[in-house]
């Protein structure tokens, strides 16, 4: 009788230890996703117009520096070639814009798919004092370690307002 017991709490804990490692790896994702998210709509800051200014290397450098981590060693250069690492930066800062992430929300799609997070944020671009907000909506998958394996935009107000202006 005591066996089982043993068993039973045995079994207890092997659950226990796979949902907090399920927990683990949804925050490890979602640290990621607010992270790219963050990179993505604040600045450009000094080091990335330097960058922006010089070469193609200097800019690899740079996003090999703040990038590379939140992807798998073959998505990032996909990611790049696709556009989706530095959408809004180097436009703002060829138009003379300052970006700033007002809110950013994220939020784990529960049904569909297993490291989906659906993300709204809203971003100020400011310029010569004025400023106004848009909006940049989608859906970022990640796998197992909480690197990124797919990035859908499904509203893109800021790329528009920027090309707009």
């Amino acid at each position: 009788m005591a066996s089982e017991e043993n068993k039973d709490t045995s079994n207890d804990s092997e659950e226990k230890n796979r949902e907090s490692s399920s927990s683990d790896e949804s925050m490890r994702g979602e640290e990621t996703v607010r992270t790219y998210l963050k990179s993505e709509l604040t600045g450009p800051d000094e080091e990335l117009q330097q960058a922006l200014n010089e070469s193609n290397a200097a800019l690899l450098d740079y996003v090999n520096e703040h990038y590379k981590s939140l992807f798998t060693e073959d998505n990032l250069e996909t990611f790049i070639k696709k556009n989706y690492v530095m959408i809004w930066l180097p436009s703002a800062h060829n138009l003379g814009y300052e970006l700033e992430p007002i809110d950013i929300q994220t939020e784990k799609v529960q049904d569909i798919e297993k490291d989906a997070y659906h993300f709204e944020a809203e971003v100020k671009y400011s310029k010569d004092g004025e400023a106004d907000t848009a909006e940049v909506t989608g859906r970022i998958n990640t796998n197992e370690q909480g690197k990124m394996t797919v990035i859908r935009f499904k509203e893109d107000g800021l790329r528009e307002k920027l090309r707009d202006n």
